[in-house]
């Protein structure tokens, strides 16, 4: 009976114990773009992968843009978290809303800074159309 009694305890700790972080934000246009929208990155379903979803409006129709999570800040700069070809292109629908995912190959980051922004375009990458610092959630 003792042994059951801690086995139980042991199981209950160590699920109490892990912590559930996500990173959340709000993405906002910059240089006149109206965009609004948010971005959360979380842990994949994988093992040692992390999701990000990003999802906004009041963009033009039929845009395609590029986006990515970078390390840094939007005020900063930094490089591309990941791949850069793990985030497929978002294509704004006829109500100028779009939307997409990203699964990286690394584990979820629980520290550091961290912001997505989208560009205007695959020609033009150096053009940021929004931009949107993520914050940690526990």
């Amino acid at each position: 009976m003792k042994t059951t009694g801690v086995l139980v305890l042991a199981v209950t700790l160590t699920v109490a114990s892990r912590r559930h972080v996500a990173w959340d934000g709000m993405v906002l246009g910059v240089g006149g773009s109206k965009i609004r929208g948010e971005v959360e990155m979380v842990a994949g379903k994988v093992a040692g992968t992390t999701a990000v979803e990003v999802s906004y409006a009041r963009d033009a129709a039929g845009a395609v843009r590029p986006w990515h999570v970078h390390v840094g800040s939007c005020a900063k700069g930094g490089p591309v978290l990941g791949a850069a070809s793990a985030y497929p292109v978002l294509r704004v629908d006829a109500k100028g809303a779009a939307e997409g995912k990203a699964t990286l190959r690394l584990a979820l980051p629980d520290s550091g800074s961290y912001y997505v922004n989208i560009h205007e375009s695959a020609a033009a990458m150096s053009k940021i159309v929004a931009c949107g610092d993520l914050l940690l959630e526990e």
